[in-house]
């Protein structure tokens, strides 16, 4: 999936309607600022909204995933839309399961704090358990917003 060409087909058919990406927003209720994040690939439209923003446009979410009209390729292009979706799926787990490792690794340090001997050790282990823990929440909720497209 080619975020920049879905980006100016979404671009192309809001011109086509003679909509400004304030009009598209407010229809769509959104603002103009997301709306330009999709239009220039920075961002994917989320679920919520593929389906309005299709009917708006006139366009089918397969055209969208695409980012050109279809003619008779249609089906070719929907297996490659489906596939390119649960290849992306596949990466955002991984990188949610590192992010987790690390709140794990920062959540077990900090109560293996318990067990350290003496208060140097406590205060060493409970700051690297921090910033594990701080870490890792930061980097999955980067993650989140860039799925979300947010």
């Amino acid at each position: 999936m080619n975020q920049v060409k879905i980006g100016r087909f979404i671009a192309e058919n809001r011109k086509q309607k003679n909509l400004t990406q304030e009009e598209l927003g407010e229809k769509l209720g959104v603002t103009n600022k997301t709306v330009s994040r999709w239009e220039t690939g920075m961002y994917m439209p989320d679920l919520d909204t593929i389906q309005l923003l299709c009917d708006e446009l006139d366009i089918t979410v397969n055209e969208l995933l695409s980012g050109e009209r279809l003619g008779e390729d249609y089906k070719d292009k929907a297996d490659e839309n489906v596939m390119d979706v649960f290849t992306v799926n596949k990466s955002v787990n991984k990188q949610r399961l590192i992010y987790d490792i690390l709140t794990g690794a920062g959540t077990g340090i900090i109560l293996g704090v318990v067990y350290a001997p003496d208060s140097t050790k406590k205060a060493i282990c409970v700051g690297f358990g921090m910033a594990l823990l701080c870490i890792g929440w930061f980097l999955k909720s980067k993650l989140d917003r860039t799925v979300i497209g947010r």
